[in-house]
């Protein structure tokens, strides 16, 4: 049943459904998850013949106001963040509207929107003097539009002596910037069974290198001892990607670039007709799926290989060997599908906007110039001139600087909207079982949890609040609008593993002239939980169905004393 709560919201009330009926976690690989897809198919279509009519969201037409970076081709915009270099390979300032050209599908588009370089900047009580140097992803407010920085050291990927020198370099790279920074940069580390925040997201660089050198260097013993064998590849490709995916979630409300400059090797290719049956087409879901995560939340990536007997340029001397530097990678998807043939890392820079670089010799460098090129930047934003919403694989775009002799580099395009149920479910099963055991916030949703005060509550039972402007509202019946979410919880135990969890599909609805753009306003979810007898925490967590977009919290699980 459903019941009105104080901010004019209705929340719903019902039987909680598993995600897998009657299967339990046993930390099963890339290629068994794949294999529950089904199992979760099946559920998620029972959730909705289970719907109540009059809130069901399967209509069209949808009503949310679409966030600043996102693609959205329902609504017919699409936000480009565009790096233009000179022959020198520095980022060029000074341009206009009229300085570009925008093509789809080799389609000249009517640009919507303009943003020079200088827009893109922190507030001013951010950066006034004796303010604080920690930014909260959670409280996007005091990041204004500024561009961040997320270095990852991926000791997953890299060997020993490579990560060792990674490391020195990401140090080099650090002592040489200012203090404080001119933005804001976090640091975290990838490596086996593993993906830990080192430091939070801040403007102190003698915080960042202390943190750096607080962390020890790891062994890659999935890439040392099993590189090859049996599914080693595809284990550091799934952790690899689990990673790239909660930086996105935990990152998703911070309103500008987020410029992820990623130092090691990066996952292993994997050449798809070397993977079984149906888990190629998987595979390529997958990749594809962590794409469109990664331009929903404008996150653009910047790989730095720091192995030395990486194939590509030893030095960059001369304007020809920086312009390859910058452009190598692009070509790669510039006039296909990107993901039609191998799978692999060097794929995710240019498809993203940015780059992946191999065989250069100062690392400490190649980092500076990735988080110049991805801090200067113009935005721009295009209505796609066709109105078809006929899937296509791959959709490309090509951004042309008509000043001579610049060089202008964005996103080499993307995958239009899935509106199918079976690829919608698939979406969400692969994200929430990243979410279940994600070692960093997420708060690509605001998300509060509180026991359930209500008459006759059932033990065990809990409001989930989320915030009611981050959900996509569709309209519903007599003006009314309504929001679908899926919402999880997991059992966990003190290492953060997951023992057992509960899903359910719900959905909320807000009466006609609730101003569903009001930050404070809150959707509830009445939600009875199955904790685990084992469990040290509880992890509640909130997924929009039109996004795909999560927020999580945990609460820790209060045990009886034990009688004496």
């Amino acid at each position: 049943m459903f019941c009105v709560d104080a901010s004019g919201l209705l929340i719903e009330r019902g039987s909680n459904l598993s995600l897998y009926p009657g299967v339990r976690h046993v930390g099963v690989s890339f290629l068994a998850k794949a294999l529950l897809v089904g199992v979760f198919f099946s559920f998620a279509a029972a959730l909705t013949h289970a719907q109540d009519p009059a809130e069901d969201t399967a209509g069209e037409g949808n009503t949310q106001v679409p966030h600043a970076a996102t693609i959205t081709v329902n609504a017919r915009l699409v936000v480009l963040d565009i790096v233009v270099t000179g022959k020198d390979g520095k980022p060029v300032d000074g341009l206009t509207r009229k300085d570009f050209e925008v093509f789809e599908d080799d389609k000249l588009q009517s640009i919507r929107s303009f943003e020079s370089p200088s827009a893109h900047s922190l507030p001013a009580a951010s950066t006034a003097a004796g303010a604080a140097m920690v930014y909260d992803a959670a409280k996007p407010a005091a990041f204004g539009q500024s561009p961040v920085t997320v270095l990852v050291l991926d000791q997953l990927n890299t060997h020993f002596a490579d990560s060792s020198f990674a490391r020195r370099s990401l140090h080099d790279y650090l002592t040489k910037q200012p203090q404080p920074l001119s933005q804001p940069a976090t640091l975290l580390t990838v490596y086996q069974n593993k993906f830990k925040l080192l430091k939070e997201f801040t403007r102190d660089r003698d915080a960042l290198l202390k943190a750096l050198e607080a962390a020890p260097t790891e062994y890659a013993w999935q890439l040392e001892v099993n590189g090859s064998a049996d599914y080693g590849p595809l284990e550091r490709l799934d952790q690899s990607l689990h990673a790239i995916e909660e930086i996105a979630q935990s990152y998703a409300r911070i309103p500008g670039r987020k410029n992820l400059i990623w130092v090691g090797s990066g996952f292993p290719t994997i050449d798809p007709t070397t993977v079984d049956g149906d888990n190629a087409q998987e595979l390529k879901d997958t990749m594809q799926h962590v794409t469109d995560v990664l331009l929903d939340t404008r996150i653009t990536l910047y790989g730095v290989d720091p192995t030395s007997s990486a194939a590509g340029l030893t030095e960059v001397i001369t304007p020809e060997q920086i312009e390859f530097a910058q452009d190598s990678a692009e070509g790669l998807s510039t006039n296909f599908d990107p993901y039609d043939s191998n799978e692999g890392f060097d794929r995710l820079g240019p498809v993203t906007g940015g780059r992946v670089i191999r065989g250069m010799n100062d690392i400490a460098q190649q980092i500076a110039t990735s988080v110049n090129l991805g801090s200067d930047f113009y935005t721009i934003g295009y209505s796609p001139s066709s109105s078809s919403e006929a899937k296509k694989p791959y959709r490309k775009i090509r951004v042309v600087c008509l000043r001579p002799g610049l060089t202008a580099v964005t996103r080499a395009g993307y995958y239009p909207e899935r509106t199918q149920q079976q690829e919608a479910s698939a979406t969400a099963a692969y994200d929430l079982g990243t979410a279940a055991e994600s070692s960093i916030p997420l708060n690509g949703l605001r998300v509060t949890v509180e026991p359930d005060t209500a008459p006759n509550a059932p033990s065990d039972t809990y409001v989930v609040r989320v915030g009611a402007s981050d959900l996509t509202w569709h309209p519903g019946n007599d003006g009314a609008s309504v929001a679908s979410v899926y919402i999880m919880s997991v059992s966990l135990n003190e290492k953060n593993k997951m023992l057992s969890h509960t899903l359910r599909g719900m959905t909320a609805s807000a009466k006609a002239g609730v101003d569903l753009r009001d930050p404070s306003r809150q959707a509830g979810f009445v939600f009875t939980v199955r904790p685990s007898s084992k469990a040290a925490s509880l992890r509640f967590i909130a997924r929009d169905s039109g996004t795909g977009r999560m927020g999580a919290v945990d609460i820790p699980v209060k045990r009886p004393s034990p009688n004496r």
